[in-house]
């Protein structure tokens, strides 16, 4: 008597594709102003507000979708240290929405030479935001005309 295996395999092949959509959401649009401040002489120390120098008067505006978005300001004023003793940007509320704990001429973010960076500035109702910017600055004393240019990045993002 002889024996036989037979094996027999079999494969079942199935092939299924899944669509994931998603709609990501514009939660703020920012518009800046550029201005120019100016000459300062060596030793001077000159505050800048919207009264002297126009286009400080709402110089950043930012229309939320949503409540609780925070706004960050970043500026690279450590490495105006050679030319300045002092330089602050002082960001003030101009335009808040109806309902918001913010008042019109407080204080959002103090910028310095020291601390560059605001931290987290919750915009605490959805709705159209505007500041004001007030600069004071004190040069340093110099060997020639030295022109300077200071980056205030502004980002936002809703947590």
């Amino acid at each position: 008597m002889s024996f036989g295996i037979v094996g027999v395999t079999a494969f079942v092949y199935e092939n299924a594709q899944q669509t994931v959509r998603q709609n990501i959401q514009n939660i703020a649009n920012i518009t800046l102003k550029n201005f120019v401040l100016g000459s300062i002489e060596e030793g001077q120390t000159l505050h800048y507000t919207k009264s002297n120098v126009t286009s400080l008067g709402a110089a950043m505006m930012l229309a939320t979708t949503k409540a609780n978005v925070y706004m960050h300001l970043s500026s690279d004023l450590p490495s105006k240290a050679g030319s300045y003793t002092r330089y602050d940007i002082v960001v003030k509320y101009i335009i808040v929405p109806v309902g918001s704990t913010h008042m019109i001429g407080d204080t959002a973010a103090l910028l310095t030479l020291a601390e560059p960076n605001s931290g987290a500035v919750r915009l605490d109702v959805g709705g159209a935001w505007a500041f004001d910017l007030e600069i004071i600055t004190t040069a340093r004393s110099v060997s020639a005309d030295t022109s300077t240019t200071v980056t205030i990045t502004v980002t936002a993002e809703n947590s």
